[in-house]
């Protein structure tokens, strides 16, 4: 009997375009990402905080060193990112340089976050294209050099976005409690996170829903993981410090829904600023444009604008409707509601900015050979590099400060060599710069803060302490009006000791009094009574003393 040889099994090897390609993308995303990196370093130390910067440097050294259960401090914030903080001041010490470093580095983190993203919804060329616009967008590269809290953020937003889209619902549930815990506006991640769980098993079979509620289980288990800890350590605060969650709505407002007629002048508002996700008008019109048309094509005629047969799988055009739909609501919460108009608000829509141009890249450039794609993605390169490079100047009207607050650390340094004993500093609109830039000199005892609202009490409070030294740093921009005659009424004066940049020091001094006749206390009398011839004149006893 003939035995037929059994088949032999063929192993499927990638081409070597595959595998030449697969190298080419790991080499530029390891030079995007050294790009992104050498653009968010430049600013590291070059200006001093702004107002937020330095409130929460000074809760972060709070925790540090006195209070880290926040018992007499009480911060806005919830604690994760302050702890971050106070935990790269215990390792590279108290300075603005290491309280930018956590920031750097996850917005650097972000950009291969962002590339895996789009490489798992829409392939290699996709996570090129999104790389690059992540790695060179000006908004993200003009907040990484900050210490606000925003940048740790998005970096947990878009982990959670990971996890979710991978059909990790434990690490989803952790990453978006992470968001969370950082700053309350990770609320805005939940619902796109929990529609992304539910988008990876939408066939309608009993395995499929069994599979979705078992995801969004774990989902639960990862949040509590995180949020739960948290809450039990603000509950042991509550009799003596409020919530960050109760004092975020009494200094913020409560989010409420604004009138129509308000909606107009706010859509301008924050249209100028999300300009800056791109700066540039082209790359701006071509999004725009190319966005409007795919979406019209994935939903109007039911299909995708790309070739490839991955991206025509509903999975893939429901997470591209997620991510469409949630960050056109994000924006449009801005504009109808009372969020503040503060730039950082919107540094969650710069990944989906960048996922958008991976979107566009696989769908109308997939069918394109290797180097027609690399000569648009070179394009796309060049003109957002220099809005980039003006960023990582500090050339945009956006994220860190750019020069108003210019010499203000020239002159806290300047008042340190200052030979001082308990001398007061009055402040007004630096106080929390105060604080973290001489915090150390205040610890020792070589300067008391003092706040004043306006000149007259400042003028009051110094007549009351002729025996200390003081000192006012007064910016350009909040000069204090009337001084100089208010403290001429109480016998004192301001003398102008140094100017660094924008800042002005002063010192408030008590003049010497000139000598007069009539006020010097003598033991002698005043004046000599009149005496008879011959006998010597009378004296009179010193005040005080017995005749």
């Amino acid at each position: 009997m003939h035995v037929a040889p059994a088949p032999t099994m063929r192993i499927a090897r990638p081409s070597v375009r595959m595998i030449s390609f697969a190298s080419t993308e790991r080499v530029a995303l390891a030079g995007l990402i050294l790009l992104g990196f050498a653009l968010r370093l430049p600013l590291l130390d070059r200006f001093p905080f702004r107002e937020d910067e330095a409130i929460y440097s000074v809760w972060a050294l709070h925790a540090l060193r006195e209070d880290p259960l926040f018992l007499r401090v009480w911060p806005d914030k919830p604690p994760l990112f302050l702890w971050l903080l106070a935990g790269a001041f215990e390792m590279f010490g108290a300075s603005q340089a290491a309280a930018r470093i956590p920031n750097i580095l996850v917005s650097v983190l972000t950009i291969p976050l962002v590339a895996v993203i789009a490489r798992r919804l829409w392939g290699r060329r996709a996570a090129l294209a999104a790389a690059v616009a992540m790695a060179l967008n000006p908004f993200a590269i003009s907040f990484a050099p900050t210490a606000f809290t925003d940048p740790l953020l998005v970096f947990a937003g878009a982990c959670a976005l990971w996890s979710a889209g991978n059909r990790r619902g434990l690490w989803a549930g952790v990453w978006l409690g992470v968001a969370i815990m950082t700053k309350q506006q990770g609320l805005f991640y939940a619902p796109l996170i929990v529609a992304t769980l539910f988008a990876q098993s939408i066939a309608p079979t009993s395995a499929g829903r069994v599979a979705r509620f078992g995801a969004l289980g774990r989902f639960g288990v990862g949040l509590l993981f995180v949020t739960a800890p948290i809450v039990y350590w603000d509950s042991l605060r509550w009799q003596v410090a409020p919530s960050p969650w109760d004092l975020g709505v009494r200094n913020y407002g409560a989010l409420a829904l604004l009138p129509p007629d308000a909606w107009m002048e706010r859509l301008q508002s924050w249209t100028e600023l999300a300009w800056h996700l791109t700066a540039s008008w082209p790359l701006w019109l071509a999004l725009l444009v190319g966005v409007a048309a795919s979406l019209f094509q994935l939903v109007a005629l039911g299909g995708s604008p790309a070739e490839h047969r991955s991206l025509h799988s509903p999975t893939i055009r429901s997470h591209v409707l997620l991510l469409a739909l949630w960050a056109a609501a994000f924006f449009a919460v801005h504009v109808i509601t009372t969020v503040q108009v503060w730039d950082r608000y919107l540094l969650p829509l710069a990944p989906m900015v960048a996922l958008g141009a991976g979107w566009l890249a696989a769908g109308w450039l997939a069918g394109g050979a290797a180097p027609q794609f690399g000569i648009w993605l070179l394009v796309a390169a060049l003109l957002l590099l220099p809005p980039a490079a003006t960023a990582a100047q500090g050339g945009l009207p956006i994220g860190g400060d750019h020069g108003d607050y210019r010499g203000l650390t020239e002159a806290f340094a300047w008042l340190q060599q200052r030979p001082t004993d308990s001398a007061v500093l009055y402040h007004r609109t630096l106080g929390w710069h105060a604080q973290f830039y001489l915090h150390q000199a205040i610890g020792r005892g070589d300067y008391e803060l003092r706040w004043f609202p306006h000149a007259l009490y400042l003028a009051d409070n110094a007549s009351k302490v002729p025996h200390r030294r003081k000192w006012l740093i007064q910016p350009e921009w909040a000069p204090v009006r009337d001084l100089d005659w208010r403290l001429d009424a109480r016998g004192l004066a301001l003398s102008e000791v140094g100017r660094f940049g924008r800042f002005t020091v002063f010192e408030i001094t008590q003049p010497a009094q000139p000598i007069c006749d009539w006020c010097v206390c003598s033991s002698g009398a005043p004046f000599l009574p009149l005496a008879k011839t011959g006998q010597a004149p009378m004296t009179q006893p010193r005040m005080g003393s017995t005749p």
